[in-house]
């Protein structure tokens, strides 16, 4: 049987039987409203349903009030959660797919400088140098926790879900206790093996007690914690052998990785700086250790092509695709469609999904802008598609311009993208020459893809003159980008320069980081490879601050060892004959870099100016051209003004429900 076969075959794992072989796995999206599923929740998972998912699993339900347990992310320590899940499980069940609910407790996790009360942990070891410590748990507190699971799985069945997932991974509670890193006690929950291991056991036995006898069980773990004195792959094989000797597990979900302050917490969503499938040598090894066992394979699988790699060589038998499905809703049914559009894939880039968990804000997607949104956008596109057909240009084809076009002619309208390099992309092109930022590439590449397919006249080579823009259209979109900000304090090298000419840089080189973004560490990748010696230079106390928690430890570990350093709350003051002079912005004290043979600034652009439009015509500014930021707003903003060249009362209202939701 062919391997596109396969994928779409209906499986059997043990008590479960799925319509094929994908699974949208559990990911936190913060659409929560006072601990329980909303109807943000109901539109999102449904749009994944009705995509062709095999499974989905919910976000991690908190099965205790001591689990991180904010308004915006879900409860399972009341009944309160019962009515909200059951309407989560029709929908899912509507659209054909099946629905798992996430038990856990992320244990020390939850605490933090803010909190009143302080986590609750197997030992007082905090996950960061910066963490609260934890609360040492006692014997009663941990019987408290055991029934709160049980408590919590009695719900998810009365909900009428399918199975339940409980969570023994990701450096959550179980497997804090399960891990000698972050477990030191000294009672019968610590020292042996079987010891820590006991916690989880108990917590299945609760679980099992409550549940129907034909309702099944899914177990995600790490296979390997990637941390010193840690879980390692022969720890948790061993694990697993001594639970399935005593509980029936339907699926085995293998992740990786332990939420700590080191690259390992950045391994658990790997970002486009990892290749892709970095992590599959852990499902095999489950797979060949326990053959008759269903096991679901995870981490940086990007699309279908991976999982279906992830199949024909038996590496797992059921493959979980989270921010693929986060970019594509309609992932799993694409390949069975005859006249499917071209692919959106995800481009693991972090930065509408991982950055925004971390600021506490709803998820989002480069990719796709209408995460979390769906009702409103569909109620926006079908009030532009009733509205008059017009005559579009846009200009400039970047991120914001791509996504605007495509969004007007996916509607009706006769869009005409014009662009005044040779090729697409924007800004987006200088970042895809950078080995870590490479998906950008993708990016560009299947928007460009998509424009064409839904009729947009494409133009590259052509520049928005006053001729071009006198030619009648109806409604102008200028999406012209940002432009750089020229550094006057000392001589530097254009970033184009250095990427374009390899020779230009010179031996050592300085990186002001003004930005925070990751584009100054993937410039240092760059030059690294190069065999450059590269210094970091920003006077902020932290090296790339705007990076996710979720990216950052595994970029910094990237540049570790190969001729990186850093110098940090220090801003650069002017270069002569190759000595860099830095001030310490509190004392004014300063200090050089000796050697150095080009600096590059990295900072945000500045807005660009666009070009005048004749008095007749509407027209709107987006993207870098309205206000430099990243490619998460300008495709939004892309999207939002392709499909608002029209102004309906039904378009401005949709438009406004719309904004009010952001």
């Amino acid at each position: 049987m062919s391997a596109h076969l396969r994928l779409h075959e209906t499986v059997r794992c043990g008590r479960l039987t799925l319509r094929n072989r994908i699974v949208m796995p559990a990911h936190t999206t913060n659409f929560a409203v006072n601990g329980v599923f909303s109807p943000r929740h109901i539109a999102y998972h449904r749009a994944r349903a009705a995509g062709g998912v095999g499974m989905i699993i919910t976000e991690g339900m908190r099965v205790h009030p001591t689990s991180l347990a904010r308004s915006n992310t879900v409860s399972a320590f009341d009944d309160a959660v019962i009515p909200s899940l059951a309407e989560l499980v029709e929908v899912v069940h509507g659209q054909g797919a099946l629905l798992a609910g996430q038990l856990l407790h992320v244990g020390r996790q939850s605490g933090g400088h803010h909190m009143l009360t302080p986590a609750w942990a197997a030992s007082p070891i905090p996950w960061s140098s910066t963490a609260a410590v934890p609360h040492e748990m006692t014997t009663e507190e941990i019987a408290e926790l055991v029934a709160a699971f049980g408590a919590a799985a009695r719900r998810v069945a009365a909900a009428g879900a399918d199975a339940v997932e409980l969570h023994l991974g990701h450096g959550h509670l179980l497997q804090q206790f399960l891990s000698p890193a972050t477990n030191t006690r000294t009672d019968g929950y610590g020292g042996s093996f079987a010891n820590r291991l006991r916690l989880t056991q108990e917590v299945f036995d609760a679980v099992e007690a409550v549940l129907p006898p034909e309702m099944p069980v899914i177990l995600r773990i790490s296979a390997d914690e990637f941390i010193e004195g840690g879980l390692v792959l022969e720890d948790t094989l061993a694990a697993v052998d001594l639970l399935l000797k005593e509980h029936q597990i339907d699926v085995l979900h293998v992740s990786h990785s332990a939420y700590v302050g080191s690259a390992s917490i950045a391994t658990q969503m790997a970002d486009m700086s990892f290749p892709p499938l970095p992590f599959r040598h852990l499902p095999r090894a489950f797979k060949r250790e326990f053959p008759q066992l269903s096991i679901l394979a995870v981490g940086r699988v990007d699309n279908l092509e991976n999982a279906r790699s992830l199949i024909e060589e038996g590496d797992a038998d059921l493959v979980a695709l989270a921010r693929p499905h986060i970019a594509n809703p309609d992932l799993a049914a694409l390949p069975l469609l005859d006249d499917a559009p071209p692919a959106r894939d995800c481009i693991a880039c972090n930065q509408g999904c991982a950055a925004r968990l971390e600021a506490g804000l709803p998820i989002s997607c480069v990719v796709n802008p209408e995460v979390g949104m769906e009702r409103e956008w569909d109620a926006l596109r079908a009030a532009s598609r009733e509205g008059e057909r017009r005559r579009v240009l846009v200009v400039g084809g970047g991120p914001a311009g791509l996504e605007a076009a495509i969004a007007a002619a996916s509607v009706g309208h006769a869009t005409t993208l014009v662009e005044a390099e040779p090729e697409l992309g924007g800004a987006l092109r200088l970042a895809a020459q950078l080995p870590m930022r490479g998906e950008f590439r993708r990016f560009i590449s299947e928007a460009e893809a998509l424009a064409r397919h839904v009729g947009v006249d494409v133009q590259l080579g052509v520049r928005a003159d006053d001729a071009l823009l006198a030619e009648g259209w109806d409604s102008v979109v200028l999406a012209t980008g940002g432009v750089e900000v020229p550094e006057t304090r000392f001589p530097a090298l254009p970033l184009a320069t250095a990427l374009a000419e390899p020779d230009s840089t010179g031996g050592h080189v300085v990186v002001v980081d003004e930005d925070g973004t990751t584009t100054a560490l993937a410039v240092a990748d760059l030059l690294l490879t190069r065999g450059c010696r590269v210094t970091l230079l920003t006077d902020r106390p932290s090296m790339s601050w705007r990076v996710p928690v979720y990216s950052r430890p595994a970029l910094w570990e990237k540049l570790s060892g190969r001729g990186f350093s850093a110098v940090l709350m220090r801003a650069p003051v002017r270069l002569d004959d190759g000595v860099l002079t830095y001030r310490d912005p509190l004392s004014g004290e300063e200090g050089e870099l000796q050697n150095v043979s080009s600096v590059i600034t990295i900072r945000q652009r500045a807005a660009g100016t666009t070009p005048t439009l004749p008095g007749s015509v509407t027209g709107s500014v987006i993207g870098d051209a309205y206000a430099p930021r990243t490619a998460l707003e300008a495709a939004f903003e892309g999207r939002f003004a392709g499909l608002t060249v029209t102004d309906t009362p039904g378009v401005r209202t949709a438009a406004a429900a719309l904004r009010g939701r952001l």
